[in-house]
C-alpha cells in the first residue's frame, strides 16, 4: 500500500484541498475525485487501499446489533449484515498507512458514540492527517446527531442525505441556519457543497452536464458508478474543449 502522505491536514480539512496537497489530482475539481463503496471487509478494504481510488467510504455499526449479542464495539458493515471480520479500530489502522480520504457512514445511532471516542483517541494517539467526512442526517433522522459530533469530534465535515436536506432546507430552513452557526464542524450540503451519488439506476448524461454547466468545479462531488462516470467525464471534457475553441475564435473576431 502507498505510504502515509508527510503532510499535516486537518481532519475537518477541505477533501479536494487534501487531494490536491497530497498530489492526487492537479486542480479542485470534484469530477476528479474518486470512490470505493463498501470498503468493510478485510478482503474490500485491502481491494480498495489497493486500487488508485482516492476517498474510501465505508459503514459502521455495532458487532451484534439488536442482538442479545450486541457488543460496544464498532464494526465495519452493512445492513442486514451485523457481524464483520473488521472493526473500525483494525480500518482505521489500514487506511490511515494508506493516501485515501475517509468518509464513514452510520448504519446504527448505537454505533456513533463509540466511533466518535475511537476517531478522538487516533487523533491523539497516531493523528488522522486527512479529511474526516460522517454520513449525517442533521435533524432529526437515523444516523448521527449533530450533538455527539460537537462534544466528541467537532473537526470534521458532516455529509447529510440529500432527501434529508430536500425536507429539512424546505421545511425548517431556520433550524438549519442555527446549526450551522451555533457548532463548529462544516456541512456539506447543497448550501455549501454537493455529492451526487446514484442508487441503483444511473443517471442521464445531460442531467449531470446541467450540474456541471451551472456550478464551479469545486463545488460538487460526483459519485457515480460505472459505465456512466467515465461516459460522463468523456462528455464534460469534450464540452470543455469546445467552450475553449469557441472562446479562442472570439479572440479573432
Amino acid at each position: 500500500f502507498y505510504p502515509a502522505p508527510v503532510l499535516v491536514f486537518s481532519t475537518g480539512g477541505d477533501m479536494l484541498d487534501f487531494l490536491v496537497q497530497s498530489g492526487e489530482i492537479g486542480e479542485h475539481d470534484g469530477l476528479l475525485a474518486t470512490w470505493f463503496h463498501r470498503a468493510n471487509s478485510k478482503e474490500a478494504m485491502n481491494q480498495a487501499l489497493a486500487s488508485d481510488v482516492m476517498i474510501l467510504e465505508a459503514d459502521v455499526t455495532l458487532e451484534g446489533f439488536g442482538t442479545a449479542n450486541q457488543k460496544p464495539v464498532p464494526i465495519m458493515a452493512h445492513p442486514p449484515d451485523i457481524y464483520s471480520d473488521n472493526t473500525l479500530d483494525q480500518w482505521l489502522e489500514a487506511v490511515l498507512d494508506s493516501k485515501k480520504g475517509i468518509k464513514l457512514d452510520f448504519k446504527s445511532l448505537e454505533s456513533v458514540g463509540f466511533s466518535l471516542e475511537l476517531l478522538k483517541e487516533k487523533s491523539s494517539s497516531r493523528g488522522i492527517n486527512r479529511p474526516v467526512w460522517l454520513n449525517a442526517d442533521i435533524l432529526r433522522g437515523p444516523n448521527v446527531p449533530s450533538f455527539l459530533i460537537q462534544e466528541n469530534f467537532p473537526n470534521v465535515t458532516l455529509s447529510p442525505g440529500w432527501m434529508v436536506c430536500i425536507l429539512n432546507c424546505q421545511m425548517n430552513l431556520q433550524n438549519l441556519k442555527i446549526v450551522h452557526v451555533g457548532y463548529k464542524f462544516k456541512l456539506c450540503f447543497p448550501r455549501f457543497s454537493l455529492t451526487l451519488w446514484q442508487g441503483s439506476v444511473h443517471p442521464s448524461i445531460s442531467d449531470l452536464l446541467f450540474v456541471r454547466d451551472n456550478t464551479q468545479p469545486a463545488e460538487v462531488y460526483y459519485d457515480i458508478y460505472e459505465p456512466t462516470l467515465s461516459e460522463f467525464k468523456e462528455a464534460a471534457s469534450k464540452e470543455q474543449a469546445g467552450t475553449q475553441n469557441v472562446s479562442r475564435v472570439g479572440q479573432y473576431l
